[in-house]
């Protein structure tokens, strides 16, 4: 019988390995436990049999904010490698959950934004989007009707079996996996109006008045979770809509944003309620700021007045191009640098804004604007910290002083208020250093920093462009550059709309090949084009160990002419001889990427993607016995050195050597 169950051990660690939350929840294989029948179901066998599959094994809330460990899954894969998985919503991805086929259709007219990343239930469908940091989605449910799965809520995962015997699977449009959430779309306010209105929600009249409170009651703002009756909602109201409006938000913005929060109180504020506090807090506002002035309709972006110029003028203002890098990246312009993931296109932005902002050359090529840099990171901090202390580590330059700031999140650029948010904090560090302003501004990536906008579409795509033109570029004259992936059909191509290509200064692409890198001008506007740049990554080991005292390492990108090449192939012949344990890792990783790469396709994505994280490597070495925990270090780090190995930390690659000293054995 074991034989025959489904390996869902297999598809938690996939689940995990996509930087999702998860928990293990009961099985349709077994009996429910005796307290669950009691506690939960109050004595009924048949209905327990039916919610067991469903429900946590344990208490789950602290991974609500926090993934379970690696240490953690293992146990649990171990404990029960044929149980159903539970996804945390609002953690990565909220979910929209279609309990019914009139609940599918609805969704799946257009009523709410498309997602390509979709799973089959027992009853309906659920829909995947990523969590919208401007709109805290909670959960919330209506028994038959539409539900969201946001903070506070799980789905049951793809791979699982619900009681009736159907299993859960993904239904998606091909390019897009559970790996790619970070690029799903986003739900907005509108999508949430949408859903309340197929729920049956009634829209009450919008009374305002003043309730004779103000926003000096409540010091603590309020963190927009959501609350109980008689757990002090209008005070949180007030608290939120005063934040906005100090934020210049207009009421209109403000009425959307509390509009969406008040859906997941348990009950919801009445509309009347909601806007006579709205209302108060807005009075109070302006009585503690004369002369200022609430806006009541988001401003659009000021556009320039049209006129024209003789020609004249326009001849007689020329100037050589204002390089910000010599011959590669001018100020007052538009760049973009594209590639598949895991290509170096993010190392490629890391080591220019450093080289900006410290003023050493970029390889060769003088930095003629020294100056501050603004990173404007989707994700992935501690990863960007870790690149940045190896650039620090290698090239010798202290970071701690130098003028570059790293967002603490994405942004929705496509929405103006975000965009201004935006240009406000950067400005406000300008003016907090003494007025000098940005040489660089670092947008990575396009898809994380897009908002719930559809990049494929001409008027959204404009808009973005609109905003970082006007209030960054425009603003501070300075070199904006743009990390973007490639398209789903052509890799030699930025994906998204063309109105992207058509608005940009400078383009290029990145390539990777093995070990190698290489970055070709695919567009640039007012200079001759350079040459290829070739890198390869150099592993560097950061000045820290992790808590098994392993040593942790990330890469720079270190530039070889053409003809290096001959002499490095050369010089490879020369130290390819391996000793049994070298021989024996890299035989091991092999298979385990040989593995991850059939799993791939099985699950019909991209083989290409197969990454061994070194702690893995680690333990399936440990586990074969050919080498002990006090070699592991010495071996890995010489294997590293003379260049058999790749990280890319926390990953593990053998190198294009590595495979040729393989081979050669």
């Amino acid at each position: 019988m074991e034989a025959n169950l489904p390996n869902t051990a297999a598809e938690a660690w996939k689940l995990n390995e996509a930087g999702l939350s998860i928990v293990p929840l009961g099985s349709p294989f077994e009996a429910p436990p005796a307290w669950f029948i009691e506690g939960r179901c109050s004595g009924d066998v048949e209905k327990a049999k039916m919610e067991w599959p469903k429900a946590p094994r344990f208490r789950w809330k602290q991974y609500q904010d926090e993934a379970p460990d690696d240490s953690a899954i293992d146990n649990w894969t171990r404990l029960y490698p044929h149980t159903n998985w539970a996804i945390i919503t609002g953690y990565g991805v909220v979910v929209v959950d279609a309990d019914s086929a009139e609940a599918v259709q609805f969704i799946e007219e257009g009523n709410i934004t498309r997602t390509p990343l979709r799973a089959l239930t027992s009853k309906g469908k659920h829909y995947y989007f990523q969590v919208n940091p401007d709109y805290p989605i909670h959960n919330s449910v209506r028994k038959n009707r539409i539900d969201l799965r946001g903070i506070g809520g799980y789905v049951v995962a793809p791979g699982s079996t619900h009681a009736d015997g159907t299993l859960y699977q993904w239904e998606t449009e091909g390019y897009m996996a559970i790996d790619d959430h970070h690029d799903l779309p986003m739900l907005t306010p509108d999508d949430i109006a949408a859903i309340n209105g197929f729920n049956g929600q009634s829209v009450e009249d919008k009374p305002v008045g003043d309730l004779g409170f103000s926003t000096d009651q409540y010091p603590l703002p309020h963190d927009g979770s959501n609350l109980a009756e008689g757990q002090g909602r209008n005070n949180a109201a007030a608290s939120m809509a005063g934040q906005l409006l100090r934020q210049n938000v207009s009421l209109r913005e403000v009425k959307a944003i509390l509009d969406q929060w008040n859906q997941s109180n348990n009950p919801p504020l009445s509309d009347a309620e909601l806007n006579t506090t709205i209302a108060s807090i807005s009075r109070t506002h302006n009585s503690n700021n004369p002369g200022s002035a609430i806006l009541i309709e988001p401003l659009s972006v000021t556009k320039p007045e049209f006129a024209f110029s003789h020609v004249k003028e326009l001849v007689k203002g020329v100037k050589p191009i204002n390089w910000l890098i010599k011959g590669f990246l001018e100020m007052d312009s538009l760049s973009l640098m594209f590639g598949e993931p895991a290509c170096g296109k993010s190392f490629t932005a890391i080591d220019l804004a450093c080289c900006v902002a410290t003023g050493k050359d970029w390889h060769g090529k003088p930095v003629k604007r020294q100056g501050p840099v603004f990173y404007i990171a989707g994700e992935g901090f501690n990863g960007l910290s870790r690149r940045l202390m190896a650039w620090q580590v290698s090239h010798g330059y202290n970071l701690r002083n130098a003028p570059i700031y790293i967002s603490q999140c994405a942004a929705s650029l496509t929405d103006l208020g975000n965009a201004r948010l935006v240009s406000a904090s950067i400005q406000e560090i300008v003016e907090e250093t003494g007025g000098v302003i940005p040489s660089m501004i670092v947008i990575d990536t396009l898809a994380r920093n897009f908002g719930p906008a559809d990049e494929n579409a001409t008027k959204e795509m404009n808009t973005f462009i609109n905003h970082i033109d006007q209030l960054m570029r425009a603003r501070y004259q300075c070199n904006v550059l743009i990390v973007h992936h490639t398209g789903v059909g052509s890799k030699d191509r930025a994906r998204g709309n063309s109105a992207l290509k058509g608005a940009l200064d400078a383009e290029y692409a990145v390539v990777k090949s093995d070990d190698e890198v290489t970055i070709t001008t695919k567009k640039m506007k007012d200079a001759d084009e350079p040459e290829p740049v070739k890198f390869l990554f150099n592993p560097v080991r950061l000045p820290f160990v992790d808590e098994e005292g392993e040593p942790q390492y990330s890469c720079v990108l270190r530039e070889f002419a053409p003809d290096e090449v001959q002499s490095l192939k050369i010089k490879k012949g020369l130290e390819t001889v391996l000793g049994d344990r070298q021989r024996k890792i890299l035989e091991t990783l092999n298979r385990l990427t040989s593995n991850a790469r059939s799993n791939l396709i099985k699950g019909s994505r991209d083989p290409s993607s197969a990454r061994i994280e070194l702690r893995n490597l680690k333990d399936d070495c440990f586990e074969q016995g050919f080498i002990a925990s006090k070699h592991w270090r010495r071996t890995v780090d010489a294997m590293i050195q003379r260049g058999f190995l790749t990280i890319e930390e926390p990953f593990v690659f053998v190198s294009e050597k590595g495979q040729e000293a393989l081979n050669h054995e």
